[in-house]
């Protein structure tokens, strides 16, 4: 069975089978909903099966190991850890291999196009910075990897768990000196979804910079060279609403096979839910933390490496795999994601939005128009109680 015939919840969209194929003729072509699937070329395709052995969703090419050790972790510089989501961990780990004539790939967000990049510099990282609550494109990135790697060059790449086990397969035989990093991952919608919503927010507006987080305070932003045009808290924006309720994801991601303790990279980060004890750290936790876990002896010295520009704290790894659902299983597919599912595309992304949760907005919307009569109604509500 090639790529082509697989089931869209058997498909992450990685790209691997597409940089794989020594045809060619397997091209990522975006459905209905605005997700990338691959499409082969039969007239072209040699039945070789490359396309089948990189595809991380064929158990038989997933190579996991469970975590080492767990850390609780920091950036010193305070202006990066700012500027960095959880607690800048990434922002770290990149520079530690740029000072190494290395070079990162990870997501940005720069230009309203959330794709995956190549950066050689100090100066650049900062494209880096911050969550992007969208799947990144990562066409025509693997082979620059590889160029990279035949060259000599550090290389880190940071992404979902998918996209580097897309990119371990496609590599093969990984070398010493290419460093993975995975995120821990809720889920991704499409850059569809977000772009239609964009367009429906802004209402002729033009827009150059998009925002979902800074540090712990989780707010979508856009902005342009006059300043922000648009602020929300999540709960009043659709596609934020949408994407925390877990039910703007591709298919994969209901049955996520990485969504488990076992990790396929050398160091997995994310933010450390659920910390223990957090007092006892001289660090405001409200402003964000990193969980670090390593995988790999490579991953270890890594964090080894990264140790004189971090706080590191050692945890136990149940800590952290508590705090985090991910770490332990894939989102739920309920009843709003699949009801969303039908409606979307047929009504627009924020439309269907709406209409998929319309029982959460009535029941908000009751909340609200109660909440004046709170001291009057609950002495009665104790009575009745009782």
């Amino acid at each position: 069975m090639s790529v082509a015939d697989k089931s869209k919840a058997d498909c992450s969209g990685c790209n691997a089978c597409a940089e794989a194929c020594p045809k060619h003729c397997i091209e990522m072509i975006s459905d209905k909903k605005g997700f990338l699937y691959p499409k082969l070329d039969t007239a072209v395709c040699i039945d070789c099966g490359v396309c089948e052995k990189v595809c991380p969703f064929e158990e038989e090419n997933r190579k996991l190991h469970a975590p080492l050790a767990a850390y609780a972790a920091w950036n010193k510089d305070r202006e990066q850890y700012l500027a960095s989501s959880s607690g800048g961990a990434a922002h770290v780990f990149s520079s530690h291999i740029i000072k190494q004539e290395g070079v990162v790939y990870a997501c940005t967000s720069e230009g309203m196009r959330i794709r995956h990049i190549r950066v050689d510099s100090l100066q650049e990282l900062s494209k880096l910075q911050g969550s992007k609550y969208v799947q990144s494109d990562v066409r025509r990135l693997f082979g620059q990897v590889k160029a990279d790697l035949q060259a000599g060059k550090p290389v880190l790449f940071i992404g979902t768990p998918c996209q580097v086990a897309g990119l371990k397969n496609y590599i093969k035989r990984i070398p010493e000196h290419l460093y993975l990093v995975d995120l821990i991952c809720h889920g991704v919608p499409s850059q569809q979804m977000l772009h239609e919503h964009i367009h429906h927010i802004l209402n002729g507006r033009s827009a150059e910079q998009l925002s979902f987080r800074k540090g712990q305070l989780f707010r979508i932003e856009l902005a342009a060279r006059c300043g922000t045009v648009y602020s929300s808290e999540p709960h009043k924006d659709m596609y934020y609403r949408a994407f925390l309720k877990g039910i703007s994801y591709r298919e994969s991601c209901y049955c996520c096979p990485f969504a488990r303790k076992e990790r396929v990279s050398d160091v997995t980060i994310g933010d450390f839910w659920g910390l223990q004890d957090a007092a006892s750290l001289p660090l405001d936790v409200s402003e964000g933390i990193s969980v670090l876990l390593p995988t790999s002896e490579k991953g270890k010295s890594l964090i080894v490496a990264a140790n004189a520009d971090m706080q590191i704290y050692e945890r136990s790894v149940e800590e952290a795999v508590e705090g985090n659902t991910q770490l332990y299983c894939p989102v739920h597919d309920g009843i709003s994601a699949r009801f969303l599912s039908m409606l979307y595309p047929c009504f627009p992304f924020d439309k269907a939005v709406r209409i998929a949760i319309v029982k959460d907005l009535i029941l908000e919307s009751l909340k609200n128009m109660l909440r004046p009569f709170k001291p009057v109604l609950m002495p009665i509500i104790n009575v009745i109680r009782r």
